[in-house]
């Protein structure tokens, strides 16, 4: 899995007449159809509910190499491994995710407890422990960490791969009400009193699902070129 760069607007997902979401080093045509269009948004949130595949923490296992997540988070990733660079098992989005925010700042110790829990929660948790935390510069690969996570998670797995693609181009939303920057800021419900977006949230996570969407779809256009 090759790590790209993505770039991820603040913009809050319909303030944009724009049909091309926002990739890697710049743009790409997300070749929505009048048909994806007239249809509401994808709308999901807790991992044992609709659509729940996903959300950060519904559980699927996949590997990432540290080779690829030390070019991710800027730095190399137990260097002094007796193992070397063999891949690590994650068991959800949200448990790699957890690991390079950590990795990030170089808290090997936290990395070790979010790998030994498989509990989303408390992987979210230890993880707000990280030492020497700057929200600045975990802001600057965050969106990118969440991507890569989800290309891993979809990319292993094919019967969420097969779910995430049959989605066409409709709009994926985290409908999390008290979260304006992975989700929406409002409920399903709430969401759809609302269908010009204006008032969304930033929808990270619905965004880079989209991206993982667009790049799935490409790779199986090479696959059968």
């Amino acid at each position: 899995m090759a790590i790209r760069t993505v770039n991820m607007s603040a913009r809050p997902l319909g303030q944009s007449t724009s049909t091309s979401n926002e990739g890697p080093r710049g743009k790409y045509k997300a070749r929505r159809t009048c048909k994806d269009m007239d249809q509401p948004p994808l709308f999901f949130f807790k991992p044992n509910e609709a659509h729940g595949e996903f959300c950060q923490w519904y559980p699927a296992t996949f590997t990432v190499s540290k080779e690829e997540m030390s070019a991710l988070i800027g730095h190399a990733i137990d260097a002094d491994d007796p193992e070397g660079w063999q891949p690590i098992y994650f068991h959800c989005a949200e448990q790699f995710m957890m690991y390079c925010k950590a990795g990030r700042f170089h808290d090997s110790e936290t990395q070790r407890l979010v790998l030994a829990t498989r509990d989303p929660k408390e992987q979210k948790r230890l993880a707000r422990l990280t030492k020497g935390f700057d929200a600045a510069s975990w802001d600057e690969i965050k969106s990118e960490v969440v991507v890569a996570g989800n290309m891993a998670k979809f990319g292993q797995n094919r019967h969420l791969k097969d779910m995430l693609l049959s989605t066409g181009d409709r709009l994926l939303a985290e409908a999390a009400s008290q979260d304006r920057v992975w989700g929406i800021g409002f409920t399903a419900r709430e969401a759809m009193m609302h269908r010009d977006h204006s008032r969304w949230g930033e929808n990270r996570l619905g965004k880079a699902l989209m991206v993982v969407r667009e790049r799935l779809r490409e790779e199986a256009a090479r696959a059968y070129a």
